[in-house]
């Protein structure tokens, strides 16, 4: 994938900078293209999270560590796509709720376990309706996470996934045809 430069034509690079070029849709040009990967790492965070759950019944202190890692990458690539989408100009009311269990799992039930007074970290247990003598709660099945009493149901995670899918096809779909954004089926050494 080729970005240009604000100005620029993608097609013919070596042609002078137009001032005629749009230059305030290059910012979303840029973030939709490095969404991506974790649009895609998010898709297959989903298969693997339900891959995981599936050994719960079996085994399930290995399903649930499974279930732990899955769900603290699916959470990584969801809030790193909320935040690059709502650059873009597009909200969801869910990029809070990826946010604070992303923050949740991979910082509250870790590196800060013995700090009491850090009030992000209990303002964001409160959100989540983590009991207050908890350190964490999280609960996995095939069809949700459970974080404190907020239950986050995998078709739920499908829809936002589905929802930021749109959002960065059509930007990149209008940044190729006004020229910002080449996909080249060319060989990758070139």
């Amino acid at each position: 994938m080729k970005i240009s430069k604000p100005g620029f034509d993608v097609l013919n690079l070596d042609k002078e900078k137009s001032p005629n070029k749009p230059k305030e849709n290059t910012l979303s040009n840029l973030l939709s293209s490095l969404a991506l990967p974790y649009l895609l790492g998010a898709k297959a965070q989903v298969q693997r999270y339900k891959a995981a759950a599936i050994t719960l019944e079996r085994k399930t202190t290995l399903g649930t560590l499974a279930c732990l890692h899955e769900a603290s990458t699916l959470f990584e690539d969801l809030n790193t796509i909320a935040k690059y989408v709502e650059m873009c100009g597009h909200k969801n009311d869910l990029n809070s709720l990826w946010l604070d269990v992303r923050n949740h799992i991979r910082h509250d039930v870790r590196e800060e376990y013995d700090n009491e007074s850090d009030s992000r970290k209990n303002k964001r247990a409160e959100r989540l309706g983590l009991h207050p003598n908890l350190q964490t709660s999280i609960g996995f099945d095939l069809n949700g996470i459970k974080v404190g009493e907020t239950l986050i149901e995998i078709d739920q995670i499908n829809e936002y996934i589905s929802w930021a899918e749109n959002i960065i096809a059509n930007i990149l779909s209008k940044a190729e045809k006004d020229g910002f954004v080449k996909r080249d089926s060319a060989n990758i050494s070139k």
